[in-house]
């Protein structure tokens, strides 16, 4: 079952229009993608290895604007794994269940060098598989 997190919205989340602007959401399912991955891997195990993940691709689709003291609830797991990179689902809703976006996430892993490596072992039950 895919992590779940919820994330409260104040007033100073939101742009002059009264609803959280993309650069925030963005933040959002970052938070989200951190806490999914604590879980599973403290980050001072992930900063201490030799192994990086990094955001090669994201898509987004908004689906409603979240507003002032919505809950923004994010679900996020794990959709595939290729030989040098992992993509990740997430998807948000409002506390009354409206969905408010839809993201999917491509991960590559490089070395320390920056140079692409397969995924390690251990990483491939790093984030929660994703249930529709």
């Amino acid at each position: 079952m895919p992590d779940e997190l919820t994330i409260h919205i104040y007033p100073s989340d939101c742009d002059t229009a009264g609803h959280v602007n993309h650069a925030v959401l963005l933040g959002f399912l970052e938070r989200a993608r951190w806490a999914a991955l604590e879980k599973h891997m403290p980050f001072e195990d992930y900063i201490r290895r030799s192994q990086w993940a990094v955001i090669r691709h994201v898509e987004i689709s908004y689906k409603k604007p979240a507003r002032p003291g919505d809950d923004f609830i994010v679900r996020t797991g794990l959709v595939s794994i290729g030989n040098t990179s992992f993509t990740v689902n997430q998807s948000a809703r409002n506390q009354h269940g409206d969905p408010v976006l839809e993201a999917k996430v491509v991960y590559v892993t490089l070395s320390t060098d920056g140079k692409p490596i397969p995924v390690p072992e251990e990483w491939r039950e790093i984030f929660s598989p994703w249930e529709d």
